[in-house]
């Protein structure tokens, strides 16, 4: 996103979206430094701390000259949507950034800038349910909980460890009720998340 200003080096760009009356940061940029044309590195933000799936929900954009004592001097702001984003690169995702009170002020007043959208992509993250709307066929299904009294599964002495070696008391109590006679192949293809961790895993025993 070039930003065309005459009067800052550095840049803060922060991305609020509106909820209940009120705007919250949902994203703040890096500081590009040094220079009147910045371009941001690109982000990845959910749509859910966006706009929580309001695809025109105002999202407001401001842009701030950097300081190093934190005294960041506010450069202008625009307004825009999920939904004008979601049309990427083009001449509607071209922002004035305006500043209210020079454009009070100043008659002559037209902009301290503008903002261009250089890119959107959005990548849909699947959950365990549209894979089942989706056709996906299931012959075994088993919960196992995580519970934290059984101990961090990174460490050998949580009975949730997965050992590249030897199977834990889970998959060995799955194994012991003959649960893989359901499959020729004798194997168990288990599959889910660790929510704790935040982290997936994929096991065959």
């Amino acid at each position: 996103m070039p930003l065309c200003l005459s009067l800052a080096l550095c840049l803060l760009w922060s991305l609020n979206c509106y909820i209940a009356g009120r705007f919250t940061i949902c994203h703040k940029t890096e500081v590009i430094k040094n220079t009147l044309n910045p371009v941001w590195q690109p982000f990845t933000i959910p749509v859910r701390a966006l706009c929580n799936g309001d695809y025109d929900r105002t999202v407001k954009v401001d842009v701030y000259d950097w300081d190093r004592d934190g005294s960041h001097d506010f450069i202008g702001e625009f307004t825009t949507s999920y939904r004008e984003l979601s049309r990427g690169q083009n001449q509607f995702n071209v922002y004035e950034v305006l500043n209210p009170k020079k454009k009070s002020k100043k008659k002559k007043y037209i902009n301290s800038g503008t903002v261009t959208l250089l890119s959107f992509k959005v990548e849909s993250e699947y959950t365990f349910v549209d894979f089942i709307r989706g056709g996906t066929q299931l012959n075994f299904t088993v919960a196992i909980d995580f519970t934290a009294s059984n101990g961090n599964p990174s460490q050998p002495t949580s009975l949730h460890y997965m050992s590249p070696y030897q199977m834990n008391a889970y998959a060995m109590a799955l194994k012991a009720v003959a649960l893989t006679d359901l499959c020729v192949t004798r194997t168990l293809l288990v599959i889910g998340s660790l929510k704790k961790q935040c982290r997936h895993y994929l096991k065959t025993f």
